[in-house]
Protein backbone atom coordinates (compact mmCIF):
# COMPACT_ATOMS: atom_id res chain seq x y z
CA UNK A 1 0.00 0.00 0.00
CA UNK A 2 1.12 3.46 -1.04
CA UNK A 3 1.33 5.56 1.96
CA UNK A 4 0.03 9.42 2.06
CA UNK A 5 1.01 11.68 4.66
CA UNK A 6 -0.27 15.20 5.33
CA UNK A 7 2.47 18.10 6.75
CA UNK A 8 0.49 20.69 8.89
CA UNK A 9 1.77 23.97 9.60
CA UNK A 10 0.37 27.35 10.40
CA UNK A 11 1.99 30.33 9.71
CA UNK A 12 1.80 34.39 9.66
CA UNK A 13 4.71 35.33 7.35
CA UNK A 14 6.05 34.03 4.01
CA UNK A 15 6.38 30.09 4.52
CA UNK A 16 9.61 30.12 2.82
CA UNK A 17 10.85 26.93 4.06
CA UNK A 18 8.58 25.23 1.57
CA UNK A 19 11.01 25.21 -1.02
CA UNK A 20 13.06 22.82 1.47
CA UNK A 21 10.36 20.75 1.47
CA UNK A 22 9.40 20.65 -1.72
CA UNK A 23 12.69 19.87 -2.72
CA UNK A 24 13.16 16.80 -0.02
CA UNK A 25 9.82 15.31 -1.70
CA UNK A 26 11.25 15.34 -5.06
CA UNK A 27 14.78 14.25 -4.69
CA UNK A 28 13.00 11.34 -3.16
CA UNK A 29 10.09 10.58 -5.06
CA UNK A 30 7.68 11.40 -2.19
CA UNK A 31 5.96 14.41 -4.14
CA UNK A 32 2.71 12.24 -4.81
CA UNK A 33 2.67 10.45 -1.41
CA UNK A 34 2.39 14.33 0.46
CA UNK A 35 0.26 16.88 0.89
CA UNK A 36 1.12 20.26 2.44
CA UNK A 37 -1.50 22.09 4.17
CA UNK A 38 -0.60 25.57 5.27
CA UNK A 39 -3.05 27.24 7.75
CA UNK A 40 -3.64 31.24 7.28
CA UNK A 41 -4.31 33.41 10.64
CA UNK A 42 -5.69 37.18 10.50
CA UNK A 43 -2.33 38.45 9.95
CA UNK A 44 -1.13 36.01 7.46
CA UNK A 45 0.30 37.77 4.47
CA UNK A 46 -0.62 37.70 0.67
CA UNK A 47 3.16 36.37 0.07
CA UNK A 48 2.22 32.83 1.43
CA UNK A 49 -1.27 32.53 -0.62
CA UNK A 50 1.59 33.36 -3.16
CA UNK A 51 3.94 30.88 -2.31
CA UNK A 52 1.92 28.28 -2.18
CA UNK A 53 0.74 29.10 -5.53
CA UNK A 54 4.03 28.86 -6.40
CA UNK A 55 5.00 25.56 -5.60
CA UNK A 56 1.50 23.86 -6.78
CA UNK A 57 2.73 25.08 -9.99
CA UNK A 58 5.69 23.27 -9.54
CA UNK A 59 4.04 20.24 -8.47
CA UNK A 60 3.99 20.44 -4.45
CA UNK A 61 0.43 19.39 -3.46
CA UNK A 62 -0.11 22.47 -1.34
CA UNK A 63 -3.36 23.85 -0.18
CA UNK A 64 -3.60 27.32 2.33
CA UNK A 65 -7.28 27.78 2.58
CA UNK A 66 -8.65 31.29 2.53
CA UNK A 67 -10.05 32.46 6.19
CA UNK A 68 -14.11 31.67 4.51
CA UNK A 69 -12.66 28.38 3.74
CA UNK A 70 -11.39 27.44 7.18
CA UNK A 71 -15.01 28.74 8.55
CA UNK A 72 -16.65 27.08 6.41
CA UNK A 73 -15.30 23.28 7.07
CA UNK A 74 -15.66 23.94 10.62
CA UNK A 75 -18.87 24.85 10.14
CA UNK A 76 -19.94 21.43 7.67
CA UNK A 77 -18.18 19.35 10.72
CA UNK A 78 -20.56 20.75 12.93
CA UNK A 79 -18.66 22.86 15.15
CA UNK A 80 -19.24 25.97 17.12
CA UNK A 81 -17.53 28.93 15.11
CA UNK A 82 -15.29 30.19 17.61
CA UNK A 83 -14.13 26.35 18.59
CA UNK A 84 -10.95 27.24 16.75
CA UNK A 85 -10.58 30.73 17.30
CA UNK A 86 -8.42 33.18 15.49
CA UNK A 87 -4.97 34.60 16.04
CA UNK A 88 -3.98 31.30 17.91
CA UNK A 89 -1.52 28.37 16.95
CA UNK A 90 -4.83 26.52 17.83
CA UNK A 91 -6.00 26.89 14.29
CA UNK A 92 -3.26 23.96 13.92
CA UNK A 93 -6.43 21.79 14.45
CA UNK A 94 -8.06 22.91 11.21
CA UNK A 95 -4.73 21.52 9.12
CA UNK A 96 -5.22 18.11 11.26
CA UNK A 97 -9.01 18.16 10.67
CA UNK A 98 -8.44 18.57 6.52
CA UNK A 99 -5.50 15.84 6.75
CA UNK A 100 -8.36 13.36 8.60
CA UNK A 101 -10.71 14.16 5.28
CA UNK A 102 -8.17 14.14 3.09
CA UNK A 103 -7.71 10.41 3.98
CA UNK A 104 -3.79 10.60 5.24
CA UNK A 105 -2.33 7.89 6.56
CA UNK A 106 -0.43 9.69 9.11
CA UNK A 107 0.71 13.76 9.62
CA UNK A 108 3.46 15.72 10.13
CA UNK A 109 3.49 18.53 12.09
CA UNK A 110 5.89 21.42 11.70
CA UNK A 111 6.36 25.08 13.14
CA UNK A 112 7.11 27.47 9.96
CA UNK A 113 10.84 27.97 11.30
CA UNK A 114 11.37 24.25 10.72
CA UNK A 115 13.54 23.90 8.00
CA UNK A 116 13.58 20.08 6.11
CA UNK A 117 16.77 18.35 6.18
CA UNK A 118 18.70 18.70 2.90
CA UNK A 119 19.85 14.81 3.36
CA UNK A 120 17.71 11.68 4.08
CA UNK A 121 14.09 10.83 3.18
CA UNK A 122 11.75 13.33 5.32
CA UNK A 123 9.04 11.31 4.42
CA UNK A 124 10.48 8.13 4.58
CA UNK A 125 12.10 8.77 8.46
CA UNK A 126 8.45 9.67 9.72
CA UNK A 127 6.50 7.01 8.42
CA UNK A 128 7.69 4.98 11.22
CA UNK A 129 4.28 5.56 12.53
CA UNK A 130 2.59 3.38 10.08
CA UNK A 131 4.96 0.10 10.32
CA UNK A 132 3.67 -2.95 11.43
CA UNK A 133 5.36 -4.39 14.62
CA UNK A 134 8.93 -4.92 14.91
CA UNK A 135 12.33 -4.68 16.65
CA UNK A 136 13.61 -1.21 17.87
CA UNK A 137 16.11 -0.48 19.84
CA UNK A 138 13.89 0.87 23.23
CA UNK A 139 15.48 2.73 25.69
CA UNK A 140 14.74 3.08 29.67
CA UNK A 141 15.55 5.58 31.40
CA UNK A 142 15.79 5.30 35.43
CA UNK A 143 13.13 7.94 37.32
CA UNK A 144 10.90 7.21 33.82
CA UNK A 145 12.12 10.56 31.80
CA UNK A 146 14.40 10.72 29.02
CA UNK A 147 15.92 14.10 27.98
CA UNK A 148 15.31 14.17 24.50
CA UNK A 149 18.35 16.31 24.14
CA UNK A 150 20.81 14.17 25.08
CA UNK A 151 20.44 12.90 21.66
CA UNK A 152 21.80 16.31 20.81
CA UNK A 153 25.72 17.82 20.27
CA UNK A 154 25.42 21.29 21.96
CA UNK A 155 27.80 24.15 22.06
CA UNK A 156 28.67 25.01 24.47
CA UNK A 157 28.15 21.71 26.51
CA UNK A 158 25.83 21.97 28.56
CA UNK A 159 22.49 19.97 29.79
CA UNK A 160 19.55 21.13 27.97
CA UNK A 161 16.42 20.33 28.52
CA UNK A 162 13.58 20.57 26.05
CA UNK A 163 10.65 22.78 26.49
CA UNK A 164 7.85 20.58 28.66
CA UNK A 165 10.39 18.51 30.52
CA UNK A 166 9.19 18.68 34.58
CA UNK A 167 11.99 20.00 36.62
CA UNK A 168 11.26 17.74 39.30
CA UNK A 169 13.30 15.54 36.96
CA UNK A 170 15.78 17.70 35.92
CA UNK A 171 19.89 17.60 36.85
CA UNK A 172 18.91 13.92 38.64
CA UNK A 173 21.88 11.16 37.95
CA UNK A 174 20.13 9.26 35.36
CA UNK A 175 20.25 4.68 34.28
CA UNK A 176 20.30 4.50 30.83
CA UNK A 177 19.56 1.10 29.48
CA UNK A 178 18.77 -0.09 25.76
CA UNK A 179 17.60 -3.37 24.81
CA UNK A 180 16.24 -4.88 21.42
CA UNK A 181 12.53 -5.70 21.27
CA UNK A 182 9.36 -5.55 19.63
CA UNK A 183 7.57 -2.17 19.29
CA UNK A 184 4.79 -0.62 17.21
CA UNK A 185 5.71 2.87 16.70
CA UNK A 186 2.09 5.68 16.37
CA UNK A 187 3.98 8.54 17.79
CA UNK A 188 7.88 10.15 16.07
CA UNK A 189 9.04 13.19 17.71
CA UNK A 190 11.71 14.14 15.40
CA UNK A 191 14.71 16.41 16.99
CA UNK A 192 16.17 20.03 15.80
CA UNK A 193 19.52 21.15 14.93
CA UNK A 194 20.79 24.84 15.48
CA UNK A 195 17.89 25.96 17.89
CA UNK A 196 17.02 22.90 20.14
CA UNK A 197 13.13 23.79 21.55
CA UNK A 198 14.16 24.75 25.14
CA UNK A 199 11.56 26.59 27.30
CA UNK A 200 12.33 30.62 27.75
CA UNK A 201 13.91 30.13 31.28
CA UNK A 202 16.59 27.69 29.69
CA UNK A 203 17.35 30.30 26.54
CA UNK A 204 17.81 33.34 29.24
CA UNK A 205 19.96 31.08 31.86
CA UNK A 206 22.44 29.04 29.29
CA UNK A 207 21.56 29.73 25.36
CA UNK A 208 22.81 26.74 23.33
CA UNK A 209 23.32 26.03 19.80
CA UNK A 210 22.75 22.08 18.65
CA UNK A 211 25.42 21.12 16.09
CA UNK A 212 24.77 17.98 15.31
CA UNK A 213 22.68 14.94 15.97
CA UNK A 214 24.83 11.88 17.54
CA UNK A 215 22.81 9.54 15.07
CA UNK A 216 21.20 7.16 16.85
CA UNK A 217 17.09 6.85 17.52
CA UNK A 218 15.19 5.17 20.23
CA UNK A 219 11.61 3.83 20.64
CA UNK A 220 10.74 4.81 24.49
CA UNK A 221 10.46 2.15 27.35
CA UNK A 222 6.81 1.77 28.27
CA UNK A 223 7.85 3.62 31.79
CA UNK A 224 9.59 6.01 30.11
CA UNK A 225 8.12 9.76 28.86
CA UNK A 226 9.24 12.57 27.16
CA UNK A 227 7.75 15.65 26.09
CA UNK A 228 6.38 15.80 21.98
CA UNK A 229 5.80 18.90 20.54
CA UNK A 230 4.36 20.21 17.47
CA UNK A 231 7.61 20.29 16.03
CA UNK A 232 8.98 17.85 13.16
CA UNK A 233 6.43 15.48 14.83
CA UNK A 234 4.34 12.81 13.09
CA UNK A 235 1.40 10.78 14.24
CA UNK A 236 -0.14 8.08 12.77
CA UNK A 237 -3.81 8.73 11.47
CA UNK A 238 -5.39 7.24 14.18
CA UNK A 239 -3.87 9.43 16.84
CA UNK A 240 -5.69 12.69 15.80
CA UNK A 241 -8.41 12.13 17.96
CA UNK A 242 -5.84 12.36 21.40
CA UNK A 243 -4.04 15.01 19.64
CA UNK A 244 -5.81 18.25 20.17
CA UNK A 245 -3.78 21.20 20.26
CA UNK A 246 -5.29 22.77 23.34
CA UNK A 247 -6.72 26.12 23.69
CA UNK A 248 -4.10 28.69 25.24
CA UNK A 249 -4.92 31.99 26.34
CA UNK A 250 -6.53 31.54 29.66
CA UNK A 251 -5.74 33.39 32.67
CA UNK A 252 -4.85 31.84 36.10
CA UNK A 253 -3.32 32.40 39.37
CA UNK A 254 -3.14 36.02 37.65
CA UNK A 255 -0.85 34.65 35.16
CA UNK A 256 -1.57 33.92 30.97
CA UNK A 257 -1.50 29.90 30.50
CA UNK A 258 -0.11 30.16 27.19
CA UNK A 259 2.90 28.44 24.59
CA UNK A 260 2.27 25.56 25.91
CA UNK A 261 -0.86 23.69 23.38
CA UNK A 262 1.62 21.25 21.74
CA UNK A 263 3.45 20.07 25.25
CA UNK A 264 0.11 19.18 26.48
CA UNK A 265 -1.36 17.62 23.58
CA UNK A 266 1.80 15.27 23.29
CA UNK A 267 2.27 14.05 26.34
CA UNK A 268 -2.24 13.42 26.68
CA UNK A 269 -1.12 10.92 23.33
CA UNK A 270 1.37 9.71 24.69
CA UNK A 271 -0.91 8.66 27.47
CA UNK A 272 -3.33 6.94 25.24
CA UNK A 273 -0.46 5.34 22.92
CA UNK A 274 0.72 3.71 26.12
CA UNK A 275 -2.68 2.29 27.00
CA UNK A 276 -2.68 0.65 23.37
CA UNK A 277 0.42 -0.81 24.03
CA UNK A 278 1.92 1.49 21.41
CA UNK A 279 5.34 3.19 21.34
CA UNK A 280 7.28 6.86 21.13
CA UNK A 281 10.14 7.29 19.02
CA UNK A 282 12.53 9.62 19.21
CA UNK A 283 15.60 10.77 16.70
CA UNK A 284 14.96 11.14 13.46
CA UNK A 285 14.49 12.99 10.79
CA UNK A 286 16.41 16.07 12.04
CA UNK A 287 15.15 19.39 11.44
CA UNK A 288 16.90 22.58 11.04
CA UNK A 289 14.69 25.09 13.62
CA UNK A 290 15.93 28.56 12.53
CA UNK A 291 14.09 29.84 15.44
CA UNK A 292 11.97 32.81 14.95
CA UNK A 293 12.38 36.27 16.56
CA UNK A 294 11.33 36.15 20.44
CA UNK A 295 11.24 38.03 23.45
CA UNK A 296 11.66 34.99 26.35
CA UNK A 297 11.16 37.24 29.07
CA UNK A 298 7.44 37.88 27.74
CA UNK A 299 7.56 33.68 26.47
CA UNK A 300 9.24 33.00 30.60
CA UNK A 301 6.01 35.03 31.79
CA UNK A 302 3.21 32.71 29.18
CA UNK A 303 5.13 29.57 29.96
CA UNK A 304 5.29 29.94 33.59
CA UNK A 305 1.96 28.91 34.60
CA UNK A 306 1.77 25.49 32.48
CA UNK A 307 5.47 24.77 33.92
CA UNK A 308 4.26 25.16 37.25
CA UNK A 309 0.82 22.97 36.56
CA UNK A 310 2.74 19.99 34.77
CA UNK A 311 4.81 19.55 38.17
CA UNK A 312 1.92 17.98 39.65
CA UNK A 313 -0.16 17.01 36.27
CA UNK A 314 3.03 14.68 35.17
CA UNK A 315 3.36 12.35 37.93
CA UNK A 316 -0.80 12.03 37.75
CA UNK A 317 -0.34 11.45 34.40
CA UNK A 318 2.17 8.68 34.73
CA UNK A 319 0.23 6.25 36.78
CA UNK A 320 -3.54 7.26 35.54
CA UNK A 321 -5.64 3.98 33.99
CA UNK A 322 -7.23 4.32 30.91
CA UNK A 323 -9.79 1.74 29.40
CA UNK A 324 -10.80 2.23 25.93
CA UNK A 325 -10.47 0.70 22.62
CA UNK A 326 -9.56 3.36 20.61
CA UNK A 327 -7.47 6.71 21.00
CA UNK A 328 -10.61 8.38 20.92
CA UNK A 329 -12.55 6.58 23.71
CA UNK A 330 -9.12 6.71 25.68
CA UNK A 331 -8.77 10.63 25.36
CA UNK A 332 -12.41 10.61 26.50
CA UNK A 333 -11.34 8.54 29.22
CA UNK A 334 -8.41 10.92 30.00
CA UNK A 335 -10.91 14.19 29.83
CA UNK A 336 -13.14 12.49 32.51
CA UNK A 337 -10.11 12.07 35.03
CA UNK A 338 -8.47 15.09 34.30
CA UNK A 339 -12.02 16.93 35.57
CA UNK A 340 -11.28 14.85 38.94
CA UNK A 341 -7.65 14.95 39.20
CA UNK A 342 -7.80 18.71 39.24
CA UNK A 343 -10.25 19.17 42.01
CA UNK A 344 -7.81 17.22 44.10
CA UNK A 345 -4.76 19.36 43.28
CA UNK A 346 -3.60 21.90 45.70
CA UNK A 347 -0.73 24.12 45.66
CA UNK A 348 -0.78 28.19 44.86
CA UNK A 349 -0.98 27.49 41.12
CA UNK A 350 -4.24 25.68 41.75
CA UNK A 351 -6.83 28.23 41.99
CA UNK A 352 -10.62 28.05 41.18
CA UNK A 353 -9.39 29.50 37.53
CA UNK A 354 -7.26 26.91 37.20
CA UNK A 355 -9.32 24.40 37.76
CA UNK A 356 -11.72 25.92 35.44
CA UNK A 357 -9.83 25.88 32.60
CA UNK A 358 -9.15 22.32 32.69
CA UNK A 359 -12.59 21.21 32.63
CA UNK A 360 -13.30 23.72 29.73
CA UNK A 361 -10.38 21.68 28.19
CA UNK A 362 -12.04 18.46 28.74
CA UNK A 363 -14.88 19.39 27.53
CA UNK A 364 -13.13 20.62 24.07
CA UNK A 365 -11.24 17.57 24.31
CA UNK A 366 -14.85 15.74 24.19
CA UNK A 367 -16.13 17.80 21.34
CA UNK A 368 -12.76 16.91 19.64
CA UNK A 369 -13.12 13.39 19.40
CA UNK A 370 -17.00 13.60 18.10
CA UNK A 371 -15.70 15.77 14.98
CA UNK A 372 -13.29 13.11 14.43
CA UNK A 373 -15.42 10.56 14.71
CA UNK A 374 -17.75 12.35 12.37
CA UNK A 375 -15.07 12.50 9.67
CA UNK A 376 -14.08 8.62 10.66
CA UNK A 377 -11.71 8.00 12.69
Amino acid sequence: MTLKAAVVMTTVGDPMLLDGYFENFRANGRLAQTRVIVIPDRKTPRAAYERCELLAKKGLLVICPTLEEQGCLVKKLGLPADFIPYDSDNRRNIGYLIALEDDCDFVISIDDDNWAPTRGDYFGEHAVVCGETHDFRILEASGGWFNVCSLLNMEPEIEAYPRGFPYFARHEKVRINARVAAATVRINGGLWTQHPDLDAMSWLAGPVKATAFRGTSFVLDRSTWAPINSQNTAVHRSVIPSYYFLRMGATVAGMKIDRYGDIFSGYFSQACARALGNSVRVGSPIATHARNSHNYLRDAMQEMACICVLEDLLPWLHEVPLQGEDFGELYCALADQLESAVEKFSGFIWTNETRTFFHETAGLMRKWVEVCQRIGV
